[in-house]
This record gives structure tokens, C-alpha cells and sequence, in this order.
């Protein structure tokens, strides 16, 4: 009889716990999206026109709060293995979470890998640089930053087969000087050198985000329509993705690691009681 009464109150302790985890996880989860919106809504970067939803601001609290929940994880998986009295139960719990944690410790330790390898970083943005043309009818446009503000163009090179004038301007000072002649677009670049003789290389790090177009002109004409030009945009992973996230799977990686270290002595205890082999 005291047995059955031990049974059965291990097993209403059990629901307790995952009564309040439920809890626990849903208003966190309804933090996280509140910070989230508060964070971009408050974030000068954050625009419509052109859109951007600065999510490299966002990824470090995500970062921060996705291991506070992984604590937590271990947290009640611990309580609901110490409170329940069942062996069979015990050892598919802890077969489960073993099985998960392998899974994250596998993914965490790819990415970490990934953006701490020397030169990997560079070949990830190698891969995302983005190839245009622009002529004189039809000028080159890009964006600064990508939408959700991962990557960030840092220059801009530009090879012309013909030797050209290339202006590089924000969409805004373009559109309110196009009427007004090249000279005018000439005085309001972002690039001072201006004559591409093939090959010109323009920095974009010290300019804000925005749309920018790429002008070409003709050395002898403004009305050259045979002018043209190849650009590539050159661009570099944010903070958050090559610091912050790295750290994080890291702190993960070590997390996971430390839990299946004290799972498997558990699961092999078990495993000797267990129906199930």
C-alpha cells in the first residue's frame, strides 16, 4: 500500500512539473516576442521603405534567451527523473533527451565551427556577394544591407571594359538631382574618384543603410547608351553572426555536453530494470 501511495504521488508531483513548465515556457515565449517587438520598434535601423527588420540586433537576446530555456529544459528533466519511480519511464527519458542533445550538440558545434575556422567567414561571404550590371539607360541598384540586416555591403567594385565615369549615389540624392544633369549627380557622390579606367573600387562602410544606384556615364557624351559597367557587391557578416553567435553555440555546446554526461550513468541504471531494452 505505501508503495502504490509513492506511485501514485510521484506521478502527481510529475504533472505538477510539467504543469508549470508549460507555464513557465509560454510566458516566456510571450517575452520573447514582446523584447523582440520592442527591440526592432525602438531600433533606429529598423524602416519600411526600403524594408529592413534589423534582426542582427535581435539575434544576441534570442541567442541569450534560447540557452536560458536549454537551462531550464535540463532543469525539469532533472526533477521529472529524480520524481518519477518508474524505471521503464525513467530510461526513455533519458534515452530521449540524449537523443536531442547529441542532435544540438551536432548542430551547435557546425555552426561554431563554421564562422570561427579561419577563412570560412570569408568564403561564407565570398559565396553571398551579389554580381550586377548597370549601363547608362538601366543604372545598377542594390541595397546596402541585406533585409534582415545580416550582412552589410562594405564596397563596391565596378570594371568597365571602356573607360567610364561611374557615380555611386543613395536612391534619395539620385532622385532629387537625376534632372539636373551628371554634373550635378558628379558633385553628390559617395565615390570622390570617379573615372573608372576599367577598374574602381568603391567603400560604403562610413554610409548608413539605404538603396543605392550605380550611374554610368560615357567619357565623351553624358548621352553615351553604349556605356556600361560590372559591379560586385562585397559584403561582411554582422556582429551578432560572426561573434555573438559562434559564443553562443559554444555555451551549447558545453551545456548539452555536461547533461548527457550525467544522463547516460542514469539511463545505464535503468536500462538493467526497464521492460524496454
Amino acid at each position: 500500500m505505501p508503495a502504490n501511495r509513492e506511485i501514485l504521488e510521484g506521478e502527481a508531483y510529475w504533472g505538477r512539473i510539467r504543469s508549470i513548465k508549460r507555464k513557465l515556457f509560454a510566458l516566456e515565449a510571450i517575452l520573447i516576442i514582446v523584447m523582440s517587438v520592442v527591440l526592432v520598434a525602438t531600433s533606429e535601423e529598423a524602416s519600411l521603405d526600403p524594408f529592413l527588420l534589423p534582426f542582427d540586433k535581435l539575434l544576441g537576446f534570442l541567442a541569450i534567451m534560447s540557452l536560458i530555456l536549454m537551462a531550464e529544459g535540463f532543469i525539469f528533466r532533472f526533477m521529472q527523473l529524480h520524481i518519477c519511480k518508474s524505471d521503464s519511464t525513467k530510461y526513455i527519458m533519458a534515452t530521449n533527451s540524449i537523443r536531442r542533445e547529441l542532435i544540438t550538440i551536432i548542430v551547435a558545434a557546425i555552426i561554431a565551427i563554421v564562422l570561427l575556422y579561419p577563412g570560412m567567414v570569408t568564403e561564407v561571404e565570398r559565396s553571398i556577394a551579389y554580381h550586377g550590371t548597370a549601363t547608362f539607360q538601366e543604372p545598377g541598384l542594390f541595397q546596402s544591407k541585406d533585409p534582415l540586416a545580416l550582412s552589410t555591403v562594405t564596397s563596391v567594385s565596378i570594371h568597365c571594359v571602356k573607360p567610364a565615369y561611374v557615380y555611386v549615389l543613395s536612391e534619395f540624392l539620385y532622385n532629387q538631382y537625376k534632372d539636373m544633369g551628371d554634373n550635378e549627380l558628379r558633385a553628390h557622390a559617395i565615390n570622390s574618384e570617379v573615372l573608372a579606367d576599367h577598374d574602381l573600387q568603391v567603400d560604403l562602410e562610413d554610409f548608413g543603410y539605404a538603396n543605392y544606384y550605380v550611374l554610368v556615364y560615357g567619357l565623351n557624351a553624358s548621352g553615351d547608351a553604349t556605356a556600361s559597367a560590372e559591379f560586385t557587391l562585397h559584403p561582411a557578416l554582422s556582429y551578432s553572426v560572426r561573434i555573438m553567435l559562434p559564443i553562443a553555440c559554444i555555451i551549447a555546446v558545453a551545456m548539452n555536453a555536461v547533461f548527457v554526461e550525467y544522463l547516460i550513468p542514469q539511463r545505464k541504471k535503468c536500462r538493467r530494470k526497464s521492460i524496454y531494452k
